[in-house]
């Protein structure tokens, strides 16, 4: 199987366009020396030693503060993470919590957690 070659004349291309802003843009213009002093001055102003390391004190700060929000963030959310306790548990228990969890269609971390719960709440702890 060979390729089907596609030559130049097989695409067609659109001409171009030309826009009144490139023919105006075309035309040079001469300007004078003052008149390029003042703009650039006015578009890039050269701040100072102070100006400098106020701006990046004040950046610091900002960082700083997004900083500690962040962690902030992230320790309210671990507030929220679930603690898990490994228990050993002979078979009749095992087997009475699974006949417990089925019978009220629920998982057996639930049932768990409901009776350690109660048994805490009535010792008041």
């Amino acid at each position: 199987m060979s390729k089907a070659g596609l030559g130049l004349s097989d695409l067609s291309i659109a001409p171009r366009k030309i826009d009144r802003q490139t023919e105006a843009a075309s035309v040079p213009i001469t300007p004078t020396p003052a008149s390029t002093e003042k703009v650039a001055a006015s578009m890039l102003p050269k701040p100072n030693e102070k100006q400098r390391r106020e701006t990046a004190e004040a950046r610091a700060i900002a960082q700083e503060e997004v900083r500690y929000s962040l962690k902030n963030l992230k320790r309210s959310k671990q507030r929220n993470v679930k603690f898990f306790i490994n228990i050993a548990l002979d078979y009749e228990l095992k087997a009475r919590l699974q006949r417990a969890a089925s019978e009220n269609d629920l998982k057996m971390t639930a049932v768990v957690k409901a009776a350690l719960d109660y048994y805490l709440t009535e010792n008041e702890y």
